[in-house]
Parts: structure tokens; C-alpha cells; sequence
């Protein structure tokens, strides 16, 4: 259970993180470096105004325990004992790259990337190319040169016209496989190719020739960025329509003929069966209704005194069907618990209209299982979901719990006796929101005996739980219980009760479906009084939670575009 909270927390804070990493404030429109990255690309990140790393993994304190753990080590040892010079190779690099990241005083001697960098990550047909502003050219050589060293791969300097660059061989992971590493202009560009590629195409990837249809001449950024009402700081998107069309075509983008060079001996059936008329009509007007994956952020503030930032990731849709089936299943979240940051140590509160779960489904697998299709491969997935309608089950859910609306749990603070291993102090909230909470709670009495003598205090007034369920006076809390509109409220301490009174005036209204927060000091400070109690010592990773001063929400909807994804983070030196 202790590896699996602390495991959830570095997650979220890695989640956070990648926001961080991809952001900034400068408008895409006047970065130069993309007219480097071409117009069909299905993958892009762009961060456009330095972020300052440094200050970001100063902030972050994470300690080498939870980078690069002695289970981890171990792990990575096994892999690369008899593994092959280019699994070595990659091993190397990851766990120099998780020791860099463990000091940050030393980041950019280590690593030669700019403290304060701007970064680009896409894909130039079937190449994946990252790259950053550095500082240090040399530094940023030797970064990949020591993985070499350790891995007996031995590198190669070439030419591209006047530009040389270095070449690492990883041919006997697949075969013309190889790392290109390459600084220009400022730049560090990072990039895994294959020696069946081009000359034109491997000048395109080391961003040594623009591609003719490029990021920078194309309004791609700009479209959807007023579409999608994006914020300028940083932006990123996964594209549907460019892998569909390496999926039903062999020359349609890039990516399609590069996938080629992958079947010398002709595709595969269960590949060949998408190339054909029905299935890039079918293909292409499927990513036309999803068309992917959009990202942006947002930094609020970075300065001696910390980070604040933002980001959201978008799966739009042009479904209206899905689109108002997805509206149709949100729930009621608590304004103060929306996915931001809030003073708690932890909060949680999901959102869902359960009497609309059912026909909300109904009418999207409908819209699914009734498209017009003619491809082979989506048909027969179509006939499958025809076979498989979920109604039944969302059916028996709904009736149990008809009128739910949301739920929530707050915890502000909690302690524990070290004698008795009973709470000593506790100060939190959980929350129902209903169409009826009597209606809800007589539905809940007849599946649940226990509550069968549990009694409603009157709308507006608030009863001690112990009056009507006994037990609960062993824990010596004054737990109280509130009823309030459509609200049902159970708190106990002086927060509680304050945020319970403002949750109790809140209106019943579809704004989300699951928000989540964290206050990273106060729940690993609760969570190293348990072990206190317990006696085992406090593992490495959890003392070094301990000073991380970080603060995150997350929130999960549905807004007029599609599904949402916000994230928000606090981090104080």
C-alpha cells in the first residue's frame, strides 16, 4: 500500500511535470525552428519561451531513491548483462539521464542543455526527433558518449554537406537502426533514424533542410489554436488523420512510406486488408470526427519563489452524438474542489447523473454499432459491440443508485494516537449530492441492513452521527452529519464544517466528472506519522516527499469540444 501511494504521487507529479516541460508564453508564430518540422508530422511539442529546468528539479526535491531506486537498479543491471550493445546502449543512457536528474546544481554540466531551454519533439515520418536549446555543445556530446563508452557501442562522426554530426549504431536492436546527435544553431537535435532512410530525409530530421509544407508556413498551430481556444504558452497534438493515413495508404504522408521500408517482403494480410478504397473512405472520416489529441499550458508564475503552472489535454470530437452523451453523464463537483489547488490535504470528488448513464450509452453505442461502414476490420469490430451491449449492467447500476449526483471526500488533517493507534484529531468532509438524498438514502437501507435505522436530520439542521449510529462515538470525534437541499454532508472538525456550509449552498449542475488534488507535504507528513507508529523506519523516497513543497489538482471532463484533461501545479523553493 506505502509503494503504492508513493508511487501514485511521483505519477501525478510526473504527469504535472510533462506540463511543466511543454510550455510557455511566446506565440508559436514567431519561433523560427518551425519551419524544421513538417507540416504531416502525426506527433508535436512545442514549449516556446525557456522554462528554467533547474529551478523546476530544485523545487521538485526529488531524491535518488525515487529516480533510480536499488529495485530499479537491480532491474536495469539484469536487462543489460546479456543484452545486446543497443539495449545496453538505451539502459546507459536512462539511468544517467535518472541520476542528472537528482542534481540539479549540476543539470547543464551534465547534460549541456540550457538551464533556461525551449524544447521540440515530433516525428519526421517514422523518426522521432527531440530537441533543445544547450549551452554547452560539449557537454551535450559527452551526455551520449559515456553511454557509449559503457555499452561497447562505438560511435561514428559524419558529414551532411558542411554539418557533421554523430552517429551511434543500434543495428542489432533492427537492422539500419542508429541515434543521430547533432548541434546547430544553438540547438540539440536528438534523433532515432534508420540507414535505409533518404539523405533528404535524414537532412530533414537533424533540422538541416525545412521541409517544403512545414509547421512554420502552415496555419496548423493557428487554427486550431483559435478552434480549440489554446493557450499560446505551449502546444501539442497527436494527429488521427496523419496515422490514418499510414494506416490505409503506402505514400499519403511520410510516415506511410517510411512504414514501407519496414516490409521488404510485401504487408502483412492483417495490414493489407486496410488498404483499400473502403477502408481509407471509412478511416478518413472517422479521424475526421476525432481528430486526436490536443495539448496546451500555461506558466502563472516562475520566479526565486517558485512555479505555478497549467495545462490541459483535449481529445476533441465532432460527434455531436458522442459529444452530448458525454455532456449528458457529468455530474455535480463542488466549485472548490473543480481540480485546482486547494488548502486540503487531499480531496476527491467524482460526478456523474447516474439516471442518465444508461441512456447517455445507449444513444453513443447506438451511434457506433448504426455508423455506415464498409472496411473489413471495422465492421467486424462494429459486429463485435453489437454483441456485446453493455445495457443490462448499466441498467441495474442505475436503479441502484438513481438521483446520485456526486460524491466527495476532503481530508484537511488527521493524527493518531501513538499509544492507543486510535484517531486523535481528525478534521474532514464527505459529501453526496442527489436529485433526492431521502430518495437515495431509502434505496441504500433496502440493499445495505446496517443503515436500516438511520434517520435524516431535517433539511437545513445537522445531527451528531453518534445519536444515529452509535459506534461512532468509540472514536471520540464529534462527527456531524447535515442535510442541506441536495445535499448530504458529513464532517467533523472546524474546516469541515466551513467548507461544508459553502458546498451546502451550491446549486445541482453538470460541471465534470472526477477532480482530484494533493497537498505532497501535508499527506506524506500524515503518512510518516502512521510508520512513526507502526515502528518501521521511513523509507528514503518518503523523507525526501517530505520537502517537496508541491501542490497539484487534476480534473477530468467534458466541455463543448470534446473530453478534458486539466492539470494544475504549485511548486515553492
Amino acid at each position: 500500500m506505502r509503494k503504492t501511494l508513493i508511487a501514485a504521487a511521483i505519477v501525478a507529479a510526473g504527469v504535472a511535470g510533462y506540463f511543466a516541460l511543454n510550455q510557455s508564453s511566446t506565440s508559436p508564430s514567431s519561433f523560427t525552428e518551425l519551419d524544421y518540422v513538417p507540416a504531416d508530422t502525426a506527433l508535436f511539442s512545442g514549449q516556446f519561451t525557456a522554462l528554467d529546468i533547474v529551478s523546476y528539479l530544485k523545487s521538485l526535491g526529488m531524491s535518488p531513491a525515487q529516480y533510480n531506486s536499488d529495485e530499479m537498479q537491480q532491474a536495469m543491471a539484469a536487462l543489460s548483462e546479456n543484452g545486446s550493445p543497443a539495449l545496453k546502449f538505451a539502459i546507459a543512457l536512462f539511468q544517467d539521464y535518472l541520476t542528472v536528474l537528482t542534481s540539479p546544481e549540476t543539470f547543464v554540466a551534465n547534460t549541456g542543455i540550457m538551464a533556461k531551454t525551449r524544447s521540440l519533439s515530433y516525428l519526421v515520418g517514422a523518426a522521432p526527433v527531440v530537441r533543445f536549446e544547450v549551452s554547452d555543445a560539449l557537454a551535450f556530446q559527452a551526455f551520449f558518449e559515456r553511454a557509449a563508452t559503457q555499452s561497447g557501442v562505438v560511435s561514428e562522426q559524419r558529414q551532411l554537406g558542411e554539418h557533421s554530426y554523430q552517429a551511434y549504431p543500434l543495428g542489432d536492436a533492427m537492422p539500419g537502426l542508429e541515434l543521430l546527435v547533432s548541434i546547430d544553431r544553438g540547438w540539440g537535435t536528438v534523433v532515432l533514424h534508420n540507414t535505409q532512410l533518404s539523405a533528404e530525409h535524414r537532412a530533414q530530421s537533424l533540422a538541416q533542410s525545412k521541409p517544403a509544407q512545414n509547421l512554420g508556413n502552415s496555419q496548423k498551430l493557428t487554427e486550431m489554436s483559435k478552434k480549440y481556444q489554446l493557450h499560446q504558452d505551449g502546444i501539442g497534438f497527436l494527429s488521427t488523420e496523419q496515422l490514418a493515413l499510414a494506416l490505409t495508404t503506402t505514400d499519403g504522408n511520410q510516415l506511410a512510406k517510411d512504414l514501407q521500408l519496414t516490409f521488404t517482403d510485401g504487408l502483412p494480410a492483417a495490414l493489407e486488408v486496410w488498404h483499400s478504397d473502403a477502408c481509407r473512405t471509412d478511416a478518413a472520416m472517422l479521424a475526421k470526427t476525432w481528430p486526436g489529441l490536443v495539448m496546451d499550458a500555461k506558466i502563472a508564475q516562475q520566479d526565486n519563489s517558485g512555479l505555478h503552472m497549467s495545462g490541459t489535454m483535449l481529445w476533441p470530437t465532432e460527434s455531436q452524438i458522442a459529444l452530448e452523451g458525454m455532456q449528458s453523464m457529468q455530474g455535480f463537483i463542488p466549485s472548490s474542489l473543480a481540480g485546482g489547488i486547494h488548502p486540503s490535504m487531499f480531496y476527491l470528488a467524482m460526478g456523474t447523473e447516474i439516471s442518465q448513464l444508461t441512456p447517455a450509452i445507449s444513444k453513443m453505442w447506438a451511434g457506433m454499432t448504426d455508423l455506415t461502414l464498409s472496411c473489413e476490420p471495422l465492421v467486424a469490430i462494429q459486429e463485435q459491440m453489437k454483441a456485446q451491449n453493455p445495457m443490462m449492467m448499466l441498467a441495474m447500476a442505475g436503479m441502484a443508485a438513481n438521483g446520485l449526483q456526486g460524491a466527495s471526500v476532503t481530508i484537511n488533517g488527521f493524527s493518531i494516537d501513538m499509544n492507543t493507534g486510535q484517531p486523535k484529531a481528525a478534521d474532514a468532509l464527505v459529501t453526496l449530492s442527489a436529485d433526492n438524498p431521502q430518495t437515495l438514502l431509502a434505496n441504500a437501507k433496502a440493499m445495505l441492513p446496517p443503515l436500516a435505522n438511520i434517520t435524516l436530520p431535517a433539511d437545513g439542521e445537522d445531527i451528531a452521527v453518534a445519536d444515529i449510529f452509535p459506534p461512532v462515538a468509540m472514536l471520540n470525534l464529534d462527527v456531524r452529519l447535515k442535510l442541506s437541499g441536495n445535499h448530504l454532508l458529513l464532517y467533523v472538525g472546524d474546516k469541515a464544517t466551513a467548507q461544508a456550509q459553502v458546498i451546502a449552498k451550491e446549486a445541482l449542475k453538470k460541471n465534470g466528472m472526477i477532480a482530484f488534488g494533493m497537498d505532497y507535504q501535508q499527506f506524506f507528513a500524515a503518512l510518516g506519522e502512521m510508520f512513526a507508529m507502526s515502528g518501521q523506519p521511513m523509507p528514503a523516497e518518503l523523507e525526501s516527499m517530505l520537502q517537496s513543497d508541491m501542490k497539484i489538482g487534476m480534473s477530468f471532463g467534458v466541455n463543448e469540444h470534446g473530453v478534458v484533461v486539466s492539470t494544475e501545479m504549485k511548486l515553492a523553493d
